[in-house]
């Protein structure tokens, strides 16, 4: 009940016109080194959209309150946000669509191997109310981590694959590319 509960909150923030908005500097770490990407969380979604559109879908971003442990599960299937930077979701704001792209920026980028294992195994995919995400995928590269998972019912417009490819292309090579 209380995933269910912060979800409206979230959506209702969303829907009133609420944005999140980064400074610039804030969730950056590595610079230009090779494996980084550059911009805060919602900004690497935005690049991946900007890569692989998603048409249809009525979607919203919004920053990941790492303060709310509730939160933190419901949207990464992380236990504790102890080794995470900064977060972002994309998820559908209407309706009941089984949709969810999560970019993570872990403090270190050593761990980004680990917590894109832990949100793989840790994520719900039945977190909506009679629809479940059975399209999911995660991927890693240097600091950022990127858990994709959709319902197959929406194949047409949008795969799990299709937003990873889009997030290689932000961020070159990947360090891992799991699906489950």
């Amino acid at each position: 009940m209380k995933k269910i509960l912060t979800l409206l909150m979230v959506m209702a923030l969303v829907m009133t016109g609420f944005t999140a908005c980064g400074s610039g500097n804030e969730g950056e770490a590595g610079g230009n080194a090779a494996g980084s990407v550059e911009g805060t969380p919602a900004e690497i979604i935005e690049k991946i959209y900007e890569q692989h559109p998603v048409a249809d879908l009525p979607l919203g971003t919004i920053e990941i309150d790492l303060a709310d442990a509730d939160a933190v599960k419901m949207f990464t299937g992380l236990d504790s946000a102890d080794k995470i930077d900064s977060a972002a979701a994309s998820e559908s704001m209407m309706g009941a669509q089984a949709y969810s792209l999560v970019v993570v920026r872990v403090k270190d980028a050593a761990d980004a191997a680990s917590v894109a294992e832990e949100m793989m195994n840790g994520i719900d995919q039945r977190k909506w109310i009679c629809v479940e995400a059975d399209d999911l995928r995660v991927a890693a590269a240097g600091d950022v981590v990127v858990l994709m998972m959709v319902s197959s019912q929406h194949a047409d417009v949008v795969t799990a694959e299709g937003i990873i490819g889009g997030f290689e292309a932000v961020a070159g090579a990947l360090d891992l590319n799991e699906t489950k």
